[in-house]
């Protein structure tokens, strides 16, 4: 009677056991912190260039639907209206909170956070700095929400002259070759113009036409 009872004892005292681990892994997975997504607010930094800025806390992000001048670097020189275009995004957002809103896609293959900024007041500053000619229109499909807005803004400085509009357009080329889908526009002797799908292949007969369009010069060829 002794060794039934004891061996329902240590049975009890096994299943308890039992339980209790349960309860802990459960607690644990309950209370464990969830991954935090990007920030929805943040405070600005620093100001890299005129498209690229720092969070404080160190995340880096890119602005959507831009491209601002490129600054000098590895002997290159610094592109027209690099270091206003750059002045501006700091008179902008550094040392203020900005509000985020991202697309479909949220990263680059750099890791940085892709994003449109809005200041307390509502401004758009990637709207902003386009509005001022400070930089020109590069969408990434699919992150187009805001395509009409800053084509717009874009129309507005090119209308205006402003910032990088000032100068006329150098065309060299009697043709381009735009993608709709990557929307991108090449000279026509751009290997990359040669890939473009038949179903997306547009002729343009001017650079104006490309930019009004909110197609954008080809990294390579650099229509």
């Amino acid at each position: 009677m002794n060794s039934c009872f004891s061996q329902k004892t240590k049975n009890r005292k096994q299943k308890t056991a039992l339980i209790l681990l349960l309860l802990a892994v459960c607690l644990a997975w309950g209370c464990a912190p969830k991954p935090q997504g990007p920030p929805r607010q943040a405070l600005v930094e620093r100001v890299i260039d005129g498209d690229t800025l720092v969070l404080a806390g160190g995340k880096h992000v890119r602005l959507l639907g831009l491209d601002a001048p490129e600054m000098a670097r590895e002997g290159r020189p610094a592109e027209f209206l690099a270091y206003k275009s750059k002045a501006c995004l700091a008179g902008l957002a550094q040392g203020k909170m900005v509000r985020l809103e991202y697309d479909q896609l949220r990263y680059d293959h750099y890791g940085r956070l892709l994003a449109y900024l809005f200041l307390p007041d509502h401004t758009l500053i990637n709207a902003a700095l386009l509005r001022q000619g400070l930089a020109h229109v590069y969408f990434h499909p699919p992150n187009v929400r805001y395509r009409e807005t800053l084509l717009a803004a874009q129309v507005e400085a090119m209308d205006a002259h402003r910032g990088l509009w000032q100068k006329a357009l150098h065309q060299d080329e009697p043709f381009y070759l735009a993608n709709r889908h990557t929307l991108r526009f090449h000279r026509p002797t751009c290997p990359l113009a040669q890939q473009i799908a038949p179903a997306n292949r547009r002729k343009i007969t001017s650079l104006k036409e490309a930019y009004l369009g909110g197609f954008s010069p080809c990294r390579s060829c650099k229509p």
